[in-house]
């Protein structure tokens, strides 16, 4: 579950007189904080840095607020996926749409996209890229396991193409939205 508000007043020790401040806030189904949630945080944030129109919201603070529910694998791509909903659902100005795929590689290098809890125990190598709306250009990647070069090359292709349905279904978020909002005036 993701919320994003702003932009909001930021604190003046983390206001920035040109950008954007952006917090990320990570929370976990079992409430425990540890190292890795603060890695979540780190990409997360790093994935929406230059998605914000950070000269429109100078001086002030967009907060994305990440409440973990059931881990079923791919948790990342799937937090970076509901806050991109969440940014474009609350209205905030943004330069582009960011959208994350998860894939993993097995030891006989079969490639998964968007692998369940159980075939999660078969990897060898987990992949998260982000790319942008734009020209799919990668934004952020998170690599967990061995590889080769080619293999990396190989699963970065079949992650590209497969973004292209994330972007369509933010698409039909979006018309769904203009369309109530429309409706409703």
């Amino acid at each position: 579950m993701v919320a994003a508000n702003g932009p909001a007043e930021v604190r003046l020790r983390n206001a920035e007189s040109e950008n954007c401040h952006l917090e990320v806030q990570y929370r976990s189904n079992a409430g425990q904080e540890d190292i890795q949630h603060r890695l979540m945080e780190s990409l997360i944030k790093r994935s929406f840095v230059r998605v914000i129109a950070t000269p429109a919201y100078s001086r002030n603070a967009v907060y994305i607020y990440v409440q973990e529910m059931t881990d079923r694998g791919g948790l990342l791509a799937c937090s970076i996926n509901a806050a991109c909903l969440a940014l474009i659902t609350s209205g905030v100005e943004l330069n582009f749409t960011v959208a994350a795929v998860h894939c993993i590689m097995t030891e006989d290098s079969a490639m998964i996209l968007d692998p369940d809890h159980k075939q999660m125990k078969l990897a060898r190598t987990s992949f998260t890229f982000v790319f942008d709306s734009i020209a799919k250009n990668m934004v952020t990647s998170y690599v967990h396991g061995s590889f080769t070069y080619e293999e990396y090359e190989k699963v970065v292709s079949v992650c590209r193409e497969a973004v292209e349905k994330i972007f369509n279904f933010y698409r039909k978020v979006s018309q769904n939205i203009t369309k109530v909002v429309t409706d409703d005036s």
